[in-house]
């Protein structure tokens, strides 16, 4: 009985605001996907894929460069948020040379061992040999 007085019943009445939403939603869901950016190449020498792209790294420059709105916030003075930038800066550069150097070692050593394994097997193939 009830699903046959459902069939009487008046649709709810929808206020401006609602409507404006639904419509919206509608036109979202209607919208086309945005196409998802294409995978990159991981940064590491291995060769793995990641599957989204890479972050660009922050680089001292742009940490130096960094404006902030000319209003004060909470008690944070803009020569001290500067002072602040300028050490971060300074330490990320620093940071950067040493894992320069790190990575320049590694090449160094990673090398040294491949020349002593071929070495080995040289002197394993004479050794054989004769």
């Amino acid at each position: 009985m009830r699903r046959f007085f459902d069939l009487f019943r008046r649709a709810p009445v929808r206020s401006r605001r609602t409507r404006r939403l639904l419509a919206e939603i509608a036109r979202h869901n209607r919208r086309t996907p945005t196409p998802r950016p294409p995978v990159r190449r991981a940064p590491n020498n291995v060769g793995h894929y990641y599957g989204r792209p890479v972050r660009p790294s922050i680089s001292p420059g742009l940490v130096r460069e960094r404006r902030f709105a000319g209003r004060t916030r909470r008690g944070c003075d803009p020569t001290e948020v500067r002072t602040f930038l300028h050490v971060v800066a300074d330490e990320l550069t620093a940071l950067r040379d040493e894992l320069a150097a790190t990575r320049d070692e590694n090449a160094r050593i990673k090398q040294a061992l491949r020349d002593w394994q071929s070495q080995q097997f040289q002197e394993s193939q004479a050794g054989a040999a004769a």
